[in-house]
């Protein structure tokens, strides 16, 4: 909160005064600056600070890498579920089971045509092919999943490291290396956003009647 002050002050002492011009006078209004809003950024994620990228005062831009959790179970945790998304030994495998059952119920079928085969064994061999069909799709499915969970960790694991919503200065720095964000206390950082600035005028009431939309007004510093 201090260096917020700092701002709001500075910009009440510099700021001189405003022209309002209204119905053919102008007259002198007295104001400050102040910035437009203010941020307490937050952690998606929970866990240990492990890096502060920014220190209070500086200005950083919008996506600048302001704090990062440490990440390292996260990182296992993606690596493992990259390794389960490209294991594709089972899914081959099933495959080429697929297609000799489909190979030989396609022949027990040609043969049942000429009476060269009981229809029990055709019977037999579709059902073989329709579980294997079955397998397969199950199996498609769980690779299916585990792309999902892939994502997911990637996701979570990017979250660990916040970034500024907006350009702006870096105020107070709620959390330093080696504190713990947890979902009750999730802010790391404050950010003020100066670009625009907001304007405050303390204007009468007779004055603030003059003042209409898109009237032009000087600012004086």
């Amino acid at each position: 909160m201090k260096l917020r002050n700092h701002w709001l002050k500075r910009f009440a002492f510099t700021l001189a005064a405003c022209s309002v011009a209204s119905c053919g006078y102008a007259e002198l209004v007295e104001g400050f600056t102040e910035p437009f809003r203010t941020i307490h950024v937050a952690a998606a994620e929970t866990g240990i600070v492990s890096r502060v990228f920014v220190r209070e005062g500086e200005t950083v831009a919008a996506g600048q890498q302001l704090v990062m959790l440490d990440d390292e179970v996260h990182r296992m945790l993606l690596e493992i579920a990259r390794q389960q998304m490209d294991s594709t030994g089972r899914i081959n495998s099933t495959r080429a089971e697929l297609e000799l059952h489909q190979s030989r119920y396609a022949k027990l079928a040609e043969l049942r045509q000429v009476g060269q085969a009981y229809q029990q064994e055709v019977d037999r061999a579709r059902a073989d092919v329709e579980v294997a069909q079955g397998r397969l799709l199950a199996i498609e499915e769980e690779l299916a999943l585990r792309k999902l969970e892939h994502q997911k960790i990637a996701v979570q694991l990017e979250r660990r490291t916040v970034t500024a919503p907006v350009g702006g200065v870096v105020t107070v720095l709620t959390k330093n290396i080696g504190e713990y964000v947890s979902p009750v206390d999730p802010e790391v950082v404050t950010l003020v956003q100066l670009n625009p600035l907001r304007a405050t005028f303390l204007m009468s009431r007779q004055q603030a009647a003059t003042v209409r939309v898109g009237s032009p007004v000087t600012i004086a510093f």
